[in-house]
């Protein structure tokens, strides 16, 4: 079995130094032929591919001039683009009057656990196309159409000089109450993954499964911190600011720490704990999906500015500075990431609790889990056991799995097969003993706050002395078919003994 974790994604951007006139922002667009090929924005959402296991990569396009593409450089460049390699998508914009974004079928796959990855990447590369682009940031304007940076006479703003922090209005309100820093100056952009990714993301150590980072690792989450962004760049001012959407690394430090996040800092949401086999399972920040720390030890020791840890448990102090986290723009920070399970090289399911198929066989359901649009991620306290009369199994890898809950006015309950168990407090330990499938499974989980998934939740409390919570011990033996042959059988083998028994006491 073999577990996989997220590629990188790229996209190349193009630079300012090809503009002319007034810049982009305040041109006129000379329009000829076809409309629909010069303003296509390809929003695509009905096709199942997979962004979780397949190396991506997202193409460039020249500088934006003041010429639009005929209907055969449009098709030709995607053509060519597609072609290449392992590219799965890219996205070019101009202004964004007009901007495209292609998806490569030779990369698209059926598999319905990868549908929501793909749709992700789309959303993505959409999000490129309407602005969010190094090569516009120097452009964006408010709403009266003032530039929001300074400009030479020509309109233009100055070049060449590389700044890895964007700093804006509408953005500085969202970004502060994000991280909870009222004096922050600016959000660090992506300053690695060469041409194309860098500049063009958010730095993935400080916003790890945020939209806009450079990377697709899990769970992509549409933050209001992006929104920001995009009511910055003066084109697009009806920003939703309903929309509840919240990176999963939701980041509480003092404004200095932010460019040290990964040294020295509480775990949360960053981890120690070395990946190996078997493999110590934890839970996705956002209690959503099975996860795993994706601490390694790399071949070559890192660079000094990489190297995060002062001690790893087992690990001598020697060989400290080859380990840290597999996703290089993060910066090497090692973080819980969800997986997929591979079986000789076949792709066989993921981890995230939500997606029915990822529901795991019959026989293989160690931990009696449950996976479906109401399942969440629990911390198992204890390894599930399998058994049936003599015999015992248990799967070396365990730590969390995924499990049914629902809200009652009594508190969050969590379902294990068809029993409930009530969780009074966060922390409680629950010990499961559950018949399914002709085993019986035991257990114990730990329960979340009743607040990570309810509305409405009553005062915590100490569970009953009781423990009403628990189902009655099984035995499974007592409940075989094949309980009356085994009887007679003892019966028969006793008849002799008995029989003798009586005539020595008749004699």
């Amino acid at each position: 079995m073999v577990t996989t974790l997220g590629p990188k994604m790229a996209s190349e951007w193009g630079g300012g130094v090809g503009y002319s006139g007034s810049g982009p922002g305040r041109s006129r667009w000379r329009w000829s032929g076809s409309v629909w090929v010069r303003s296509v924005l390809l929003l695509l959402g009905g096709l199942r591919a997979s962004a979780t296991s397949t190396p991506v990569s997202l193409g460039s396009s020249p500088p934006c001039r003041h010429h639009v593409p005929s209907d055969t450089e449009v098709g030709r460049q995607g053509r060519e683009r597609a072609l290449s390699g392992e590219v799965l998508n890219y996205t070019s914009r101009c202004q964004p009057i007009a901007g495209y974004a292609n998806l490569c079928p030779n990369m698209i796959s059926t598999q319905p656990q990868e549908f929501v990855g793909m749709l992700s990447t789309v959303k993505h590369e959409v999000i490129h196309a309407l602005g969010f682009s190094a090569g516009l940031f120097a452009f964006y304007h408010d709403k009266d159409g003032n530039p929001l940076t300074s400009r030479f006479a020509d309109g233009l703003p100055p070049f060449n000089y590389r700044y890895f922090c964007y700093i804006k209005t509408k953005w500085d309100i969202r970004a502060r109450k994000h991280f909870d820093c009222p004096v922050l100056e600016g959000m660090e952009l992506e300053n690695q993954g060469g041409m194309g990714t860098e500049l063009n993301h958010w730095e993935k150590r400080l916003l790890e499964n945020e939209a806009m980072t450079g990377s697709h690792t899990q769970n992509r989450v549409l933050s209001r911190i992006t929104l920001a962004l995009m009511e910055d760049t003066g084109i697009w001012n009806s920003i939703c600011w309903l929309y509840n959407g919240l990176a999963v690394f939701s980041l509480k430090f003092d404004t200095m720490v932010l460019l040290f996040v990964c040294r020295r800092q509480m775990l949360s949401p960053y981890c120690d704990t070395l990946r190996s086999n078997p493999l110590q399972l934890t839970c996705r920040q956002d209690q959503r999906a099975v996860a795993v720390c994706n601490l390694q030890k790399f071949p070559k020791p890192l660079p000094q500015e990489y190297q995060y840890f002062d001690e790893l448990s087992g690990i001598p102090a020697e060989d400290l500075p080859y380990y840290g986290g597999s996703v290089e723009i993060a910066d090497y920070c090692p973080f819980s990431q969800e997986f997929s399970w591979h079986l000789s090289g076949e792709y066989q399911r993921s981890s995230d609790c939500r997606i029915l198929e990822n529901q795991p066989e019959i026989f293989k359901n160690y931990g009696a889990e449950k996976y479906g649009p109401h399942s969440v991620c629990l911390i198992q306290k204890s390894a599930f056991v399998m058994e049936k009369c003599e015999r015992k199994l248990s799967y070396p890898d365990w730590g969390s799995g995924c499990y049914q809950v629902s809200c009652s006015p009594q508190g969050l309950k969590v379902w294990v097969q068809d029993t409930s168990y009530l969780c009074s407090r966060a922390g409680q330990v629950l010990p499961v003993s559950i018949q399914m499938n002709g085993w019986i499974h035991d257990g114990n989980l730990l329960c979340p706050s009743c607040w990570d998934f309810c509305e409405l939740c009553p005062p915590e409390t100490d569970p009953p002395a009781t423990n009403l919570t628990r189902a009655l011990p099984l035995d499974l033996c007592s409940c075989s078919s094949s309980l009356v042959v085994t009887l007679w059988l003892l019966l028969g083998n006793l008849f002799p003994l008995l029989a003798g028994f009586l005539l020595c006491i008749w004699h």
